[in-house]
């Protein structure tokens, strides 16, 4: 019987084929992406072809609308 891989972790990295970004980094990404909130941005610091930062940038609206309520 073949494990799916879905259920394995190795099998799946490497049906990825990531060229540039490690497992760990990826996930990385997708919690700070889960973590951005309503408005917010996720940059990737590329140097010497390598990620080197991840940036993450929450912006909250500065005024309410005349019913009192955020726009």
């Amino acid at each position: 019987m073949s494990i799916s891989p879905l259920h394995n972790p190795d099998e799946l990295i490497r049906r990825l084929d990531l060229r540039l970004l490690s497992a760990e980094q990826v996930q990385r990404i997708d919690e700070l992406l889960s973590e951005v909130g309503e408005y917010g941005e996720v940059h990737l610091i590329v140097q010497k072809g390598e990620l080197r930062y991840i940036n993450k940038v929450e912006s909250y609206k500065a005024w309410k609308s005349d019913d009192g309520h955020k726009k």
